[in-house]
């Protein structure tokens, strides 16, 4: 009898968390669906879109959310909705009336790609913790690709290295992006990628946030040294200054001074063997701000010359910009390289006017989520670092920080029914 009451008081507990993970199984489903479409998934690309940079992250985005909508996990905020609405106009309206050229697909492209922050999980804050542990999970396995990734080659043949690269049939891979550069000019060493990663950019990135996302929320110290080792094997320089914005304030605000005294260590470190490490790539990229024909240049500084000679002196074309879809006619005319970027093409095609609003309704989203703030702003860095139509930063957006927002949803209860009073009863 009392052998009986066991296992039928064992079945009882493990009964409720068997119901609470089929509970939480499509709001995880939906929650880190975008942070593998920023990962493990960015390079499987759709055949016949594949070498225009298309893949098959967005479409799996959508068809997350939309599952999540049909289960009732995902709802619209009112609020976000009402704010994407308002930008829309903002950044439609001035092209239509003064009834210039512009790119409608353009803008359909910018309106759908946006349709997601207007979402919000029904429980998003209450597994907002269990999604960045996924997220950070997969930090380590890329960290730990990308270091071996590096110090195999000559020992593996790089085709087993890079697989998705040089295995998979090309019309399965995204193209346009640098997936096996050289760590310099005249070497056979191919930076790392993690294997999954699109370009060793974005794996210092993502590697970068997770450093953060570990520094705000754990005292543990392995996890990023081995973040920090991958970044080094990945030779990019836009992690290393996600870093460089973040740490200090995540340093004072949070109090980790131990991460004080190991950033000093490890800049000694660098200062001392980085020649014989091959990190001298470091003090290159510190130097591309100055180089016309670098690529760090065109990223963050040919833009302000392009707005001196192409923006500021007409304000109109100030106030509400040329177009959208202008930047790529205009760009060849400019004698000076400038990159696609975020920050560029928002005001070169749709204003100081446009462009602020575009960025404070991306704030909004990025700021209402429960998980640390230096999170949000590590996130939002990655914006200005990246194309505004590559899945990435949208990934780690929408899975860390966009849909667990601190929302509550309303639910419809039935009404408590009055207790008469005292006097009332008598």
């Amino acid at each position: 009898m009392v052998e009986t009451t066991a296992i039928a008081g064992l079945g009882g507990v493990s009964a409720a968390p068997r119901t609470q993970q089929q509970r939480d199984f499509v709001p995880l489903l939906v929650l880190c669906t975008p942070i593998l479409c920023a990962s493990l998934l960015s390079k499987f690309g759709i055949p016949g879109y594949a070498s225009l940079g298309i893949g098959i992250a967005l479409p799996l985005l959508m068809l997350a959310l939309g599952f999540g909508m049909l289960n009732d996990s995902v709802r619209i905020d009112p609020k976000r909705l009402s704010f994407y609405c308002i930008t829309l106009a903002v950044l439609i309206l001035p092209q239509l009336l003064q009834a210039g050229t512009f790119s409608m697909n353009s803008l359909y492209m910018l309106a759908l790609l946006h349709i997601p922050y207007v979402l919000v999980l029904v429980r998003g804050a209450e597994l907002a913790p269990k999604v960045l542990t996924f997220f950070l999970y997969i930090a380590r396995m890329l960290a730990v690709l990308a270091v071996a990734q590096y110090f195999l080659q000559g020992f593996i043949d790089n085709a087993l290295l890079y697989p998705i690269d040089n295995l998979i049939p090309q019309e399965f891979v995204v193209q346009g992006f640098n997936a096996q550069g050289t760590i310099n000019y005249g070497s056979t060493q191919i930076r790392a990628t993690g294997v999954f990663m699109l370009e060793p950019s974005f794996l210092t990135q993502f590697l970068a946030v997770a450093i953060v996302a570990e520094s705000v929320t754990s005292r543990r110290l392995w996890p990023l040294g081995l973040y920090t080792v991958g970044i080094l094997m990945a030779h990019a320089g836009t992690g290393i200054l996600i870093l460089a914005l973040c740490m200090p304030f995540v340093v004072f605000i949070h109090r980790r001074w131990d991460l004080l005294a190991l950033g000093i260590l490890g800049i000694v470190v660098i200062f001392v063997f980085g020649e014989a490490l091959n990190l001298n790539f470091l003090t290159n990229r510190a130097g591309e701000f100055d180089d016309p024909n670098s690529s760090g240049f065109a990223r963050f500084v040919g833009g302000f010359y392009m707005f001196e000679q192409m923006l500021w002196p007409n304000l109109e074309r100030a106030l509400f910009g040329y177009g959208a879809g202008a930047f790529m006619d205009y760009v060849h005319l400019f004698d000076i390289e400038v990159a696609d970027m975020p920050m560029t093409k928002m005001i070169f095609e749709f204003g100081l006017v446009g462009a602020f609003t575009y960025f404070v309704f991306i704030a909004s989203c990025l700021f209402a989520s429960p998980l640390p703030r230096m999170l949000s702003v590590a996130i939002g860095l990655t914006f200005l670092l990246n194309g505004m139509y590559v899945p990435f930063s949208h990934g780690l957006a929408l899975g860390l920080l966009v849909l667990t927002s601190t929302r509550k949803v309303q639910t419809v209860t039935a009404p408590v029914p009055l207790q008469p009073t005292r006097a009332a009863r008598a």
